[in-house]
């Protein structure tokens, strides 16, 4: 029985760490997400401002109304951020070992190229459509809002958020299974699952979406450190939907440009985005080319699990 939860080393198995993680983070990303709509409800019947049996909503209301989405996904993000943070601490690693490891000179080196590629990837896909008369541009709107801020700030949090769970703390302790091929590809499918119940989901944005966890996860893997992959998530989605005014994984919010597609089709994605269609396959393949090519020479060795010492013993003195 004893070797169903520990390992040869006297380590929980990290397929268990795993099962805890994905229960933890859709029990607490819900419970987080129904108390604060149910919490708002009894707040504005109780000021008035909702009314069920006359059907009366005031403007205050429809505002919040109108703010709950990026109020919840600011929320949902800062979930999985302390719950990817607790997780490590009570493991009792050190935080380099997540990937948050040498900011000041490898985000100017690797987070720098990650919001670079992340920018030109989706510029290039949106000049494409445009010449392709895939998408078409309604109206541009430069003026700044707080809608517009806050969503700005939600993408920056989906980015880090999603970056140090699924590649940071998932593949982190899937490192205990010393099976390189389970450590990018499990993360990668979550990833893609955490994905699945998206507005338009479609086989090939799951594809594509998973495509994109396999080329971040080697990132990590060669460098050690999860900023480049947070600096191309972050720019990705910032231009796909708040400049370009396209879908990002489904969701239509607040943006500079606003723009439609003319009909759906396999370069376009249809209602799920960019990420539903055949160009970001492209994408994400030439992107893998350039990791491989940028890491030739990487001496980073992500294995084994930081608990185990050189001489294959477990240590539990490390944290």
């Amino acid at each position: 029985m004893r070797k169903l939860f520990k390992n040869r080393y006297g380590l929980v198995r990290s397929g268990w760490i795993v099962i805890i993680c994905m229960a933890l983070f859709y029990a607490l990303t819900g419970l987080t997400s129904t108390l604060c709509v149910e919490i708002l409800r009894k707040i504005l019947v109780l000021t008035g401002d909702i009314n069920d049996a006359a059907g009366y909503m005031s403007s205050f209301a429809l505002a919040v109304d109108d703010a709950l989405p990026v109020v919840l996904q600011i929320l949902m993000e800062l979930v999985i951020i302390l719950l990817s943070l607790c997780v490590w601490k009570i493991m009792r690693y050190q935080w380099r070992d997540l990937g948050l490891r040498d900011f000041r000179k490898r985000f100017k080196k690797d987070g720098a190229t990650g919001l670079l590629l992340g920018f030109g990837a989706c510029s290039l896909i949106f000049f494409i459509l445009i010449l392709t008369n895939s998408v078409c541009i309604d109206s541009v709107r430069p003026a700044f809002s707080p809608s517009l801020f806050w969503w700005i700030v939600t993408m920056l949090l989906v980015g880090f958020a999603e970056e140090l769970f699924c590649r940071g703390l998932l593949m982190s302790v899937l490192r205990r299974s010393n099976n390189i091929y389970l450590i990018m590809a499990l993360p990668s499918v979550i990833f893609g699952g955490i994905h699945l119940f998206n507005p338009g989901v479609t086989v090939l944005s799951l594809v594509n979406i998973i495509l994109v966890g396999i080329v971040f996860s080697y990132s990590y893997y060669k460098s050690g450190n999860l900023w480049m992959c947070i600096g191309y998530h972050i720019t990705w989605n910032i231009f796909q939907s708040i400049v370009y005014g396209m879908p990002v994984s489904g969701l239509n919010i607040s943006s500079i440009m606003t723009s439609h597609y003319p009909a759906a089709n396999l370069l376009n994605g249809g209602d799920f985005g960019i990420e539903g269609g055949i160009l970001t396959t492209c994408v994400n393949v030439l992107l893998f080319l350039y990791l491989l090519y940028r890491y030739r020479t990487s001496t980073y060795e992500f294995l084994p699990d930081p608990h185990i010492n050189s001489q294959g013993t477990s240590d539990s003195r490390r944290g």
